[in-house]
């Protein structure tokens, strides 16, 4: 197939945020932080498949195939068990739940296909397919009005022992998001982005 005329679906924040929380009560419920591996592996019977250099070889961690029976997973990153490789697992699940029809009529189902995807798929299409799925990924991992809770009683806990008056929201986000991140099990990185968008959502 060629990948190079291929149109991304637009689909805005609010409707993916939706289908981010939709999708993780169902199959986990509240408890934090998401098990992203059970959801995939056992309750979607998703096969994560390691494959050795997949990082070198096509510049990714993780590949979900057209059929949705597979994700083929960079084996350095799988057996490391990092937080960016959760948000990895969670980010190809956003394209099993935003661009089901799309991705099938992709068809890929082998390492070739996935390094002609890669390599051939407009630049401008490429990022707006993986942007989006970035947004899931962040919001089904960060859900967030639990988030808002937690950096509310951090914010009350730091607050005790340094005087935060005069610093600006955004850099008290940076510096809240490393007393959050491991209650979340993701990077400090994807807490600060989620830490700057609740006031979009959090009224």
């Amino acid at each position: 197939m060629e990948y190079k005329n291929i149109t991304v679906p637009f689909i805005g924040n609010h409707q993916i945020k939706k289908k981010a929380d939709q999708f993780r009560v169902k199959f986990w419920g509240e408890e934090i932080p998401v098990g992203i591996e059970d959801i995939i592996e056992i309750e979607l019977k998703i096969k994560i498949i390691p494959i050795p250099n997949l990082q070198n070889f096509c510049g990714i961690d993780a590949q979900i195939t057209s059929d949705f029976s597979a994700i083929y997973a960079d084996q350095k990153s799988y057996e490391n068990n990092t937080n960016r490789f959760r948000f990895s697992l969670a980010h190809e699940l956003g394209h099993f739940v935003l661009h089901e029809n799309f991705y099938k009529d992709l068809k890929i189902i082998n390492l070739n296909d996935v390094f002609s995807f890669v390599n051939e798929i407009n630049f401008r299409e490429y990022s707006n397919l993986e942007t989006q799925a970035n947004k899931f990924s962040n919001y089904f991992l960060l859900p967030r009005e639990k988030l808002f809770k937690i950096r509310k009683q951090v914010l009350n806990e730091v607050s005790k022992q340094h005087d935060i008056s005069k610093i600006d929201e955004k850099t008290l986000n940076s510096y809240l998001a490393g007393y959050i991140s491991s209650r979340f099990s993701v990077s400090q990185g994807a807490i600060e982005i989620a830490l700057n968008d609740l006031n979009n959502f959090i009224k």
